[in-house]
């Protein structure tokens, strides 16, 4: 069951009053959206996901927030980035249908689109060259064995092309330690499959031109990419960027994919 991350702290942190609007930019499995219509019944709310198989109202990526909402003015959006562990879990289909390969955990077709369009994770291990994917695997993973894996991957897809998750997993390699030696070089793969990074900076953008003055925008990041993303977006348009709030011992505790969860709050004049 998906838990939604950092929960007390955005709902405390929103602002929300009745006959406000609310944007979920990132709905995912919709714990944030149901908990604030449940805290504030007369608030308007707003769900948007890219990936069609969620209950958004509104099927679409926040980096074309302005096209989506059309003359709404939000008074909050919410941007949780990242993967759902409903998605980690269940690739964020329907039990008895293929999942998209979010996770190296299971044998699963190497997809990693969240909306079901563009270039999958596959074609770009197959079809990529070995400097780009090494760039992919450094810039977006942080991986530091990328010239490696890179060579690897290079050589594999020279006598059996890549097709599922396990193929990718039996490349890689290596020891487990505090983190399975794939997550990294999965971590990257995903971003540059769904463009996550561009698309973060260019919906921040949107985010600020369609939110109401004395608004806020709440951003939810779980590496340091994205958070680097969103505190320089901050300095920029604040001239500052205040503390990230994090989980308590207690959340990560119960849910211990929270614990590398920042939450930034970005406050328009």
């Amino acid at each position: 069951m998906h838990k939604p991350v950092l929960l007390r702290e955005v709902i405390s942190n929103l602002n929300l009053k009745d006959g406000e609007v609310f944007v979920d930019a990132t709905y995912g499995a919709g714990g944030h959206t149901k908990e604030v219509l449940k805290r504030f019944p007369g608030v308007k709310a707003i769900s948007i996901d890219q990936d069609p198989e969620t209950h958004a109202d509104i099927t679409g990526n926040f980096r074309d927030l302005d096209k989506l909402i059309g003359d709404t003015r939000p008074d909050a959006i919410l941007l949780d980035i990242g993967l759902s562990s409903d998605q980690l879990e269940n690739s964020g289909l329907p039990a008895g249908r293929q999942g998209r390969g979010f996770s190296f955990q299971r044998d699963e077709p190497l997809d990693m689109r969240m909306s079901g369009k563009g270039i999958t994770a596959a074609e770009i291990l197959n079809s990529w060259d070995e400097p780009a994917i090494e760039l992919i695997l450094r810039g977006f993973g942080e991986e530091r064995f990328s010239r490696l894996i890179a060579k690897r991957i290079v050589e594999r897809r020279q006598t059996k092309p890549f097709k599922t998750t396990f193929d990718l997993v039996d490349v890689i390699g290596g020891k487990r330690s505090k983190i399975h030696p794939a997550t990294r070089t999965f971590q990257a793969l995903r971003i540059a499959t769904n463009e996550e990074l561009a698309a973060l900076e260019e919906g921040l953008e949107k985010a600020w031109q369609v939110l109401k003055p004395g608004g806020r925008i709440l951003v939810i990041s779980f590496h340091s990419l994205e958070d680097r993303i969103v505190k320089n977006f901050a300095k920029r348009v604040m001239g500052k960027a205040r503390k990230p709030i994090t989980p308590s011992d207690e959340e990560i505790g119960e849910n211990p994919r929270s614990r590398s969860a920042k939450l930034r709050i970005i406050e328009k004049p």
